[in-house]
């Protein structure tokens, strides 16, 4: 679409590469965003989309990455989460500690991630497909064994 002189266009992300997933009971997933505030306070928000709260840790903008971004490529250093059914706009801590919850499932790529999430390590087995990583080390615990 070109308005004016200028043209737009949208590319969306084609790969998320996640290079760990962890997951968390959710009151300690709480807990952790409330650390070191003061009574009364707000905490860090959370996200959240379909049944999960999460958060994510991008790779540090190198010339690599930006490489990879500009391929459609994204690299998540790590992703936490862990099950929260229903959406909540804030949950409250000890100490009156507001910790807020950004509802982000109206994201079709976020959505994607929480289906993808549930879909691989939310059945009681890691889809090895999913995670190359665990494959290998599974392996290598079955010859020792």
């Amino acid at each position: 679409m070109v308005i004016g002189v200028v043209e737009f266009e949208y590319q969306p992300w084609n790969k998320i590469i996640v290079h760990e997933i962890v997951k968390y009971p959710l009151e300690h997933f709480l807990a952790t965003h409330s650390l070191g505030i003061q009574d009364g306070g707000v905490g860090i928000p959370l996200n959240w989309a379909d049944g999960l709260i999460f958060e994510y840790v991008g790779m540090p903008s190198t010339e690599d990455v930006v490489n990879e971004q500009i391929q459609g490529r994204i690299h998540w250093i790590g992703l936490s989460y862990g099950i929260m059914e229903e959406y909540k706009k804030a949950i409250i801590q000890p100490g009156r500690i507001t910790v807020p919850i950004i509802d982000l499932s109206s994201n079709a790529f976020i959505h994607a991630m929480a289906k993808w999430i549930k879909e691989n390590f939310e059945n009681g087995e890691v889809n090895l497909l999913a995670c190359p990583l665990c494959a290998e080390d599974l392996k290598a615990e079955w010859k020792s064994s």
